[in-house]
């Protein structure tokens, strides 16, 4: 309400400033354009008020305008009655470089504002990236996790035509033996033999010394599997157990977990474990 009250009043006295003037428009031409001029830039800083946090902004602006005041009075007035009126041109000048000075530093810490949110959205990103790759993955292996497993469950079967199932053997004889240090060391370097041979994305952990593998190789060889699976960690004295069954994503992945798992105990029982288990 005030804030329409002083536009008014600014326009009123313009207007009126404007019909006397006009009384005679040769003289007064400049001085009536000039007249518009400040109370347009009134309107402007009445406007702005309510909105400008910036203080020097709002000087600079009404550094302008007591400028194109002065210039007015230069104008209307036969004699240079007040002194400062010299300063009118300048002081329009320096209110419209700081206003323009004003404009750049508001312009800059928005830029700089607007810089600091990306990197803050950006850190946001990466640290959700990082919570669903903590939530999906095992933290000693790197491979997926049981969840992972069962989330990517169907569509690895669509792609895969077998589903492979590990166990270690005498992994916590080993792990007691020569200690836990080297019992996660072991499965990290199965982890790694696992990712070389079936990909990363296609192996999971699912249990303490279990893991699941999809492939579509057909012809992969028991003994030649386990070789290559227990070729940095034989000399730990552990072995490993082998099961498999065919991948069909129309079946319950639970039931085909535990089709692979009974091939594996199977493969467990009917083999002989060779070790060779360094002395501690």
């Amino acid at each position: 309400m005030r804030q329409k009250l002083l536009l008014t009043l600014i326009w009123l006295t313009t207007a009126c400033a404007i019909v006397i003037l006009l009384q005679n428009p040769a003289q007064y031409a400049g001085t009536i354009e000039e007249l518009i001029w400040l109370a347009v830039a009134l309107t402007v800083l009445v406007l702005s008020l309510p909105h400008l946090k910036y203080q020097l902004l709002l000087y600079a602006w009404i550094t302008y305008c007591v400028g194109l005041i002065l210039d007015l009075f230069d104008d209307l007035m036969a004699i240079e009655f007040i002194p400062v009126n010299t300063f009118d041109t300048s002081l329009k000048h320096l209110g419209f470089m700081l206003v323009c000075y004003g404009l750049h530093t508001i312009i800059q810490q928005k830029k700089e504002t607007i810089l600091a949110l990306n990197k803050e959205i950006a850190r946001r990103h990466e640290l959700e990236q990082q919570l669903k790759f903590d939530a999906t993955h095992d933290e000693l292996t790197g491979l997926g996790n049981r969840r992972a497993c069962f989330e990517r469950f169907e569509p690895l079967c669509e792609n895969s035509s077998y589903l492979y199932y590990f166990d270690l053997d005498n992994f916590k004889l080993a792990n007691d033996c020569h200690g836990h240090h080297t019992g996660d060391e072991i499965l990290k370097k199965v982890a790694q033999a696992m990712s070389r041979q079936f990909t990363a994305d296609a192996c999971f952990r699912i249990g303490g010394d279990e893991f699941v593998a999809f492939t579509n190789e057909a012809n992969l060889q028991e003994e030649t599997l386990r070789a290559m699976l227990l070729e940095e960690v034989f000399e730990y004295g552990v072995g490993v157990s082998i099961g498999k069954a065919a991948a069909d994503p129309t079946q319950d992945p639970d039931a085909l977990l535990h089709q692979a798992d009974l091939s594996m105990y199977e493969n467990k029982a009917g083999k002989s474990i060779r070790t060779k288990i360094r002395k501690p």
